[in-house]
């Protein structure tokens, strides 16, 4: 125990002013989005209209909702960097997707709608980015991998067709990139990520239709175990 606290000791005295700096990051670039929900039934039971009888279907789902698009994204990221090598962040993130949103209330309904929606996302997280190579005159000097643990306040429109998912996922932003060195501090390049997000319950209510009313779903079990995917580059400054 007591060599133990005498090497924390040593590695503590041996940290130099230069080796914990302040870290900020700025990104700027586009990205894709897809996302789709959809929730078990809890009969299993479907109304179909056209032969006027109830049918059952193990794979019945309802409150089917997906959209694809994109858009531009903004991140900001700021922390502590620990040797110019380990960076611990908070990263802060907002996604504009224009894209197609397409929903039906049962899986066995013939009718599918569609419409065009602009959706606003904003995400925040706390992580870790690496830069393993360190020596300048190497093609790799630069070079990082992240992962931060991710939340996102999802925009769907999904409460305009009475479904009823929760508006707040978690999940997780990895990227890798490659930063140049302009001075002693200041860095620019590219960066590449992406985003895996899952929405923890199923949509509240099942509703069946007027001659078929099942009412709350107390299961609420989302089929879907990846709600949100997202793929971006972006152009990115950074100063450590």
């Amino acid at each position: 125990m007591v060599q133990l606290v005498a090497c924390l000791a040593c590695a503590a005295l041996a940290i130099s002013d230069d080796s914990v700096l302040p870290y900020f990051e700025v990104s700027l670039g586009g990205h894709y989005t897809k996302s789709s929900y959809e929730t078990e039934s809890s009969t299993h039971w479907y109304h179909d209209k056209d032969r006027n009888e109830m049918v059952y279907d193990e794979n019945l789902t309802y409150d089917i909702y997906s959209f694809e698009g994109g858009g531009p994204i903004l991140d900001v990221q700021t922390g502590l960097s620990l040797a110019k090598r380990f960076i611990f962040l908070f990263d802060l993130g907002l996604a504009v997707s224009i894209g197609d949103s397409r929903y039906k209330f049962y899986s066995r309904d013939k009718e599918e709608y569609d419409r065009t929606e602009v959706m606003v996302r904003p995400i925040f997280g706390f992580g870790l980015k690496v830069y393993p190579f360190q020596t300048e005159s190497s093609f790799l000097y630069g070079t990082f991998v992240g992962a931060t643990l991710s939340f996102m306040f999802t925009d769907n429109l999904w409460e305009d067709y009475g479904m009823a998912y929760c508006g707040f996922e978690v999940g997780g932003k990895f990227e890798v990139g490659k930063l140049w060195k302009v001075s002693e501090h200041y860095f620019i390049g590219f960066t590449l990520n992406m985003g895996i997000y899952e929405n923890a319950t199923g949509s509240n209510y099942e509703y069946g239709d007027e001659n078929f009313r099942i009412g709350k779903n107390p299961k609420r079990d989302p089929v879907e175990e990846i709600n949100n995917l997202h793929l971006g580059i972006s152009l990115t400054a950074a100063w450590k």
